[in-house]
């Protein structure tokens, strides 16, 4: 029950902190409804991510739906546990090196993941992502990662060291360089945990199954037809994709 005595001159104050419900509001219209039997946000539909493009070769356990869906899309903020997130990031060349990199992932068994990139914010074809925690350990990885890409891909493989999402620093709701991020002040994280307390994890930490991964990768292997990688083909016995259209302007 709210104590509506306690410091009754802030109490518009402290209820707006409180209220969810309006906060909120454009989630719980669509993908998520509070829970009856105890006012817990829960998802309308759990369900797996069918539409990612990734293959989740190894799982992190952040909350990224919540961190991502919640915080940065509605609250428009970007949580403490992302402000330690730090990606190494690879960019392989062809589709021949995504599925090496796929190859590679798996032997690391690191949180990690790769796939085709559809991002308006990303020029690239193809990314993979290692999930670290703190600037220290993703220069660790980086270090292990550009030594395994250089041995098993190319040295011409570019590989990266970024913070968070790309979506938090670029893009329409970006929210500057990731190195002029303002510090989380205590109200900020306060309101954090109590906006997560509302939030049971859900499906959390499940594996991709295998025919999530293989459907995801028919995908990998359309996009680079689509987009002119000819080392599809090296997936296609060495032929097309689909026959060549009949054509009739050359014909007497």
């Amino acid at each position: 029950m709210i104590n509506t005595k306690k410091d009754r001159k802030n109490l518009y104050l402290r209820l707006c902190n409180m209220d969810l419900k309006k906060k909120l509001s454009t989630l719980l219209k669509g993908q998520y409804h509070a829970r009856i039997e105890d006012g817990k946000f829960v998802p309308n539909l759990p369900a797996m991510g069918i539409e990612a493009p990734w293959v989740y070769v190894q799982s992190s356990p952040a909350r990224c739906d919540i961190y991502h869906r919640v915080f940065f899309d509605v609250l428009k903020m970007i949580p403490s546990y992302c402000r330690e997130c730090y990606k190494v990031v690879v960019m392989p060349r062809t589709l021949v090196e995504l599925f090496d990199l796929y190859e590679m992932e798996r032997d690391m068994g690191v949180p990690c993941k790769c796939g085709i990139e559809l991002r308006k914010t990303d020029t690239r074809l193809y990314g993979g992502y290692f999930y670290c925690r703190g600037l220290e350990q993703g220069k660790e990885r980086y270090a292990e990662v550009r030594a395994l890409i250089d041995e098993r891909l190319s040295p011409e493989t570019k590989v990266i060291l970024k913070r968070y999402c790309t979506e938090y620093e670029i893009g329409p709701d970006g929210q500057g360089p990731s190195d002029e991020l303002p510090p989380f002040t205590k109200e900020e994280l306060d309101f954090e945990e109590y906006v997560l307390d509302h939030f049971p994890p859900i499906g959390f930490g499940t594996k991709q199954p295998d025919y999530l991964t293989a459907g995801v990768m028919v995908d990998w292997i359309h996009h680079a037809y689509m987009h002119g990688d000819e080392t599809y083909k090296e997936f296609t016995d060495g032929g097309p994709l689909f026959k060549p259209i009949v054509t009739y302007h050359n014909k007497e």
